[in-house]
Parts: structure tokens; sequence; C-alpha cells
């Protein structure tokens, strides 16, 4: 672990990089302890592994995370002060940056290949993609990325939204309508879609957010009151986590066992196929990508493009303004990165 005269060094060099964006007075304290807002499924595995191979310790962290069913479900917690950082989906991203200034600082994954609209066969028989969508009814859940990707397949397709009949249903429900045959198609996602996508005989793949082109986040987010208390642990949070992305994407036959290990200690059921596929579908974000990204207005149109979802389903009158949400998260996303110089 590097020493307490070290961690004051190579801050104060993050702060001259960083454009002094940390107060000089902002002390190191190592084991500095914070509470980490995640989600059971592997979208969460790099927090877990961070935790795990010692990243966040490296940064003087002690840390906690707390699993939450959904996004949702985390924010009433995280506007009350019980946790401080972690990643969240984009639309629970967007409303907590309307409802209390959840702020953005980095995109931890893109999902455009792993969220897909899978169609019956028995459905497409005779038929096209388009005309399931207009004549059988169709699974998603509502004001959410799955709708997103919904709705730009359904315009890949040359279908408008009201030629759809939409079913409002959650992920598990929405699997089980497909396989039931309650619904024509239905949007999924890894790695509870193992086995129906590769139940090539029942089921097709026909479109996911890459084939339609519109881009699907995870942000890593922290909550205001710490991004203005706590900068510099803010900093070495996010630091830590992209590092952890960035062993998954180098070391993929290592991150599938640290995965299989992770299913285990956080109750998914899983198995080394399934982690496999959805290891092969989910592309966690290195720190210079993150920073590019919301360097150029790249996450702000995204995070955007998502809330015009909430306003065509009446969540939102009109999209957030994402690009303040942005402006307040780059500069510990840029001190993260001075971190490493």
């Amino acid at each position: 672990m590097m020493s307490s005269a070290s961690f004051r060094t190579v801050l104060a060099s993050a702060l001259i990089l960083a454009g002094g964006v940390l107060s000089t007075s902002a002390a190191w304290a190592d084991n500095k302890a914070i509470v980490l807002s995640s989600q059971p499924n592997e979208a969460g595995f790099p927090m877990w592994l961070a935790n795990k191979l010692g990243y966040y310790s490296d940064r003087g962290l002690a840390v906690k995370i707390q699993y939450f069913p959904n996004g949702g479900a985390a924010l009433a917690s995280g506007a009350a002060g019980d946790w401080q950082a972690g990643w969240t989906g984009s639309p629970p991203a967007i409303t907590g940056w309307a409802k209390f200034g959840l702020t953005t600082v980095g995109t931890m994954m893109k999902e455009d290949r792993n969220i897909k609209l899978v169609m019956r066969k028995e459905a497409l028989k005779g038929s096209s993609p388009a005309d399931v969508l207009k004549t059988k009814p169709v699974g998603t859940v509502p004001n959410s990325t799955w709708s997103q990707v919904l709705f730009a397949c359904a315009k890949h397709f040359n279908v408008e939204p009201g030629q759809m009949k939409i079913v409002p249903l959650d992920p598990p429900v929405t699997r089980q309508a497909l396989q039931s045959g309650d619904v024509g198609s239905g949007t999924t996602d890894s790695s509870p879609d193992f086995d129906i996508v590769n139940d090539t005989e029942k089921f097709q793949v026909v479109c996911d957010g890459a084939i339609a082109k519109t881009s699907v986040i995870d942000p890593y987010i922290v909550t205001k009151k710490f991004a203005a208390e706590q900068p510099d642990t803010a900093a070495r949070f996010v630091e830590a986590s992209y590092r952890a992305n960035e062993f998954i994407m180098a070391n993929k036959d290592q991150a599938l066992k640290y995965l299989l290990e992770y299913y285990k200690d956080v109750g998914i059921d899983g198995s080394e196929a399934k982690a496999r596929y959805t290891l092969g579908l989910r592309d966690y974000q290195t720190l210079n990508q993150a920073l590019s990204d919301m360097s150029d207005g790249t996450t702000a149109k995204t995070l955007t493009e998502t809330g015009k979802v909430f306003v065509a389903g009446g969540a939102y009158d009109k999209v957030p303004d994402m690009d303040a949400d942005i402006k307040a998260g780059l500069p510990i996303l840029k001190a993260a990165a001075a971190l490493r110089k």
C-alpha cells in the first residue's frame, strides 16, 4: 500500500493537473469509510472487483457496498445520505440529478449490444419484425433503457410507437411472457436472458441498441453532498473503480473466474456459460474513454436521449439539463485521471 506521504504527493499533483478543483486543505485519510450503491447484477461487478483486488484500499478507502434491487430503490437512500457514490442505470441517474443533484462522474458501462429486442419465431413465421411489432403484444419496462431500445428498434423497422401494443412489464415478467407466448416480442438483457437467446428454435434476436444506433449507458455517480464536501475522496473512488473496469476488459479469463465468485457472493443464479456470455456483451469503459465522452459532450447527449424516453412516457415535461450534470461531475473525473500522472 502507498504510504501517507506518497498519497499526499500524488494528491498535490492531482490538484495542479486538475486545475485546482480540489482544495489543497483536503487531507488524505487512510481507510476513509464510504458506502457505495450497487445492484446485484453484472453491472455491479466492477465495484465488487475493485474492492476484492484492493484497488479501493490502495487509495485509502474503506468501502462498504450496499445492494439495491434496482436504481429507483436506491435513490431515496442516496438523497438521505445513506451512501455517497456508486453506479446506477441512466434513468435513475437522470431522475437523481433532477431531484437532488446526483452527479454523473463518467460512463461505467455501455450496454448498446446488451439490451436486445427478441421475437418468438412462431410469431415471425411468414411475417417480418415490423409486422410482429404492429400485430403482437410487445413486453418492455416503461420509462427505461429497455423502452429506449424498443423505440429505437421500432424506428429501425419503420414502425411508429403508436402502432405497437406495448405491455408494461418488469424484466422477469417480460422474460416469462416471451417464454409463455403472451407477447410476440420483448426486450431483454444478459445474463438472465441466456436461456432465451440461446434457444434458437423458439426465439430470435432481431435488434439491439447497436443495430438501432441508440446508446445506452450506466454511469458512475456521486451524491452532490459528497462531491462538494469530499471531492478528493470522490476522485479516489472514481480512479479505483475504473481500474477494475480496465482489469475486466484486459483480462477476460481472470475476470470470468472473479465473476463466478461475485455470483456466489451476491446470490446470482449464474454459471460459467452465463458469465462468459454476459462479459461478451457488456462494454466496461476505461477512465480515458469515460473522460473523452464526458469532455466532448457524448455523455450528456446520451443521457439526454434517454431522458426523451421519459418525456415520451409522461414522466417529465422536459428533459433535465444533463449538460449541467456533466459540468458538475467532470472536475472529479479529471482529478481521478490526474491521480495517475
